[in-house]
């Protein structure tokens, strides 16, 4: 069309680039117009949007987007813009979007420039977008390992429906199924690939082979976390993805938790092999979430959740109540019911997939009749995202500080106030501890581990679960003790003019809704003379 028109608006003659034409449609698409050459003419931006005086406002800011990645890339001077930069309005608008969230530009430009990445963040920072993104701009395909069949099924599903051609290899699809997908994949007909670590090793050499001769654009670990927690004994082949990256050519890594301290930010890394790879940590701090240590003998702990649940809710909000074991989640269960609460308990032996399915669409509103609180185990399903949680109990700590965040930040995803309630035994400690150690020993000795395997896991889940013991009776404010786990020192963040220019084109400035109720220990006056209960009332009901 540019050829034909000799790289001019026909109307004005104005020269143009590849970069700055705009395809006019003659006659309308909606008028039974056609994509042929003869219904098809060359427009300047000026010429384009007089034709479409009520389009006049996206259009102008598709020139302005043009200009703006233009002038950033003149002005580079770091190597942070990348040449698909260009494209990130229409890939925007592909996903529905208008603007990157706080955060996501800075993410993709590192994944644009071929610079592996790690990506802390709880969920609602929109890390999906950040691999999808990137993935759609390249021409190769993406492998993305993700721990979960719901949540591959979940994100291909959203794929498909924004006819980005995606898809997933896994146990429930058939021989003939699985066939066609790996031909579609071998035709580069495919965009993104989902798959379990596990699938790389798999008995059928053939199909083994298909998969490490992909020489993908991006190899995605989703949910990065696993990589330590699992790789070591529950999932061994976590373990083993350094290996499957290097059978893939070595593609640059975009690994993404909800949860990672320093040191299992370190350990992620070098099992990746990975290790100078670009860390960015996000949204670690939720001013809008207060944060309430509550010391309270283990046998009382029903009694208090009984009266924290009767504490009302603004606007419908939900609770989340977080036992380490099925035997406590059973009886916690009881009594709530005797005291005429009744409350639901999901956990990973309750009936068969569908019937958890179903109380996780309950929970999160989907589903007829909706409940309002939820006990369950650290099996509630990994990557949901409900907005409107207003409270979350833990019953005692978990056992790290990278499950409690990943936990307790599962309140006020909507940026509304809301509560985090940790649960203990200050005059004693060693009770609570010594389960979670129990249970950690339980999963090291059902692992197929050496003596010396097992010995450096034991010891390294007694130093977390230490930790997370420590913090919770830590002196100060809770909450900074908390960010400086995952942050280290706070440093002010130095960005290039080319990369504030791009920002204020494509990216919002999120703020989050701030309190000054920040933990226990700040309020600690208030909480002397009015309870931990007051202080909960207080936060959820002012």
């Amino acid at each position: 069309m540019l050829r034909r028109d000799k790289f001019k608006c026909v109307e004005c003659e104005t020269p143009c680039s590849r970069g700055d034409a705009d395809i006019h449609h003659l006659l309308p698409r909606s008028a039974g117009g056609t994509d042929e050459p003869s219904n098809l003419v060359t427009l300047c931006d000026g010429c384009h949007a007089a034709h479409h005086p009520k389009l006049a406002a996206g259009l102008g800011r598709r020139a302005i987007e043009r200009w703006a990645v233009r002038l950033a890339r003149w002005l580079d001077r770091r190597g942070e813009v990348p040449e698909e930069g260009q494209n990130f309005g229409p890939a925007l608008r592909l996903f529905g979007l208008d603007r990157f969230r706080d955060g996501q530009l800075a993410v993709v430009q590192a994944a644009l420039a071929g610079r592996s990445i790690l990506v802390v963040s709880p969920t609602g920072f929109g890390k999906t977008l950040c691999f999808q993104l990137p993935a759609v701009l390249r021409r190769q395909v993406s492998v993305v390992v993700s721990p979960l069949k719901a949540l591959m099924g979940e994100q291909v599903s959203a794929l498909l429906r924004r006819k980005i051609p995606s898809s997933f290899i896994n146990s429930d699809i058939d021989v003939d199924e699985k066939r066609l997908r790996y031909r579609l994949l071998a035709s580069n007909h495919i965009k993104l690939l989902y798959a379990a670590p596990e699938r790389f090793f798999v008995r059928n050499l053939n199909e083994q082979q298909l998969l490490r001769s992909l020489r993908p654009a991006f190899l995605v670990i989703d949910e990065a976390h696993c990589v330590d927690q699992w790789g070591v004994d529950f999932r061994p082949e976590y373990g083993r993805l350094k290996e499957v990256r290097e059978a893939l050519g070595s593609p640059p890594v975009l690994a993404f938790t909800a949860t990672a301290g320093q040191d299992m930010q370190e350990r992620i890394l070098k099992s990746l092999g990975i290790p100078d790879a670009q860390v960015f940590v996000r949204g670690v701090d939720r001013p809008n979430i207060a944060l309430c240590r509550w010391s309270v003998a283990v046998d009382e702990r029903p009694g208090v959740i009984a009266q924290l649940c009767r504490v009302r809710m603004p606007s419908r909000g939900k609770v989340m109540i977080f036992v380490p074991t099925r035997k406590i989640g059973e009886a916690l269960q009881k009594h709530l019911s005797e005291q005429g609460l009744r409350t639901p308990f999901y956990h990973s032996q309750l009936g068969d997939a569908w019937k958890r399915e179903q109380l996780l669409k309950r929970f999160s509103g989907e589903s007829r009749p909706e409940v309002d609180r939820i006990i369950c185990t650290s099996a509630f399903g990994m990557g949901l995202d409900i907005k409107n949680v207003r409270l979350v109990i833990h019953w005692q700590h978990p056992s790290s500080i990278e499950d409690y965040l990943q936990e307790f930040g599962r309140a006020g995803r909507d940026g509304k106030a809301s509560v985090a309630v940790l649960l203990h035994d200050r005059s004693n400690t060693r009770r609570d501890i010594g389960l979670l150690q129990f249970m950690a020993d339980r999963a090291v000795g059902n692992a197929q581990l050496s003596p010396a395997e097992a010995l450096a896991a034991s010891n390294h889940k007694a130093t977390q679960i230490d930790r997370m013991a420590r913090l919770t009776t830590c002196q100060g404010c809770f909450r900074e003790a908390l960010v400086g786990y995952f942050m280290g020192p706070r440093r002010a963040e130095r960005r290039s003019f080319s990369t504030w220019l791009l920002e204020l084109v494509f990216a919002d400035r999120g703020v989050q809704q701030q309190r000054a109720d920040c933990c226990d220990s700040c309020q600690q006056r208030f909480i002397s003379r009015q309870g931990p209960l007051a202080f909960v009332r207080k936060v959820l009901c002012d």
